[in-house]
């Protein structure tokens, strides 16, 4: 059995899987891929690109098939597709 944090209830193992990287989006570009992250960053919620490295050096040479993945911690995952993909502007008058 393992422990538990008394105040959350958490077991480690809930801590380690809140902390796994999970993919939010997949960029056609480097460039956007690093807009997103400078959003989300913006919104205190640190983001990384899977591999920026490797795509710096070896640049358009090698096009990944579901293209440039953008990730955060697990859980910051739900805030960060809210903060990417708003939705429809609520207060946006068409007429």
């Amino acid at each position: 059995m393992e422990p538990t944090d008394p105040d959350t209830g958490a077991t480690p193992a809930d801590d380690d899987a809140a902390q796994t990287p999970t993919t939010i989006s997949h960029c056609a570009t480097l460039n956007e891929a690093q807009m997103a992250v400078s959003l989300l960053s913006s919104f205190g919620i640190e983001a990384r690109i899977e591999g920026e490295n490797y795509l710096r050096m070896l640049g358009s040479m090698v096009a990944g098939s579901d293209g440039i993945r953008v990730q955060v911690r697990q859980a910051d995952a739900e805030a960060a597709l809210e903060i990417l993909d708003p939705g429809p502007e609520s207060d946006f008058d068409e007429n």
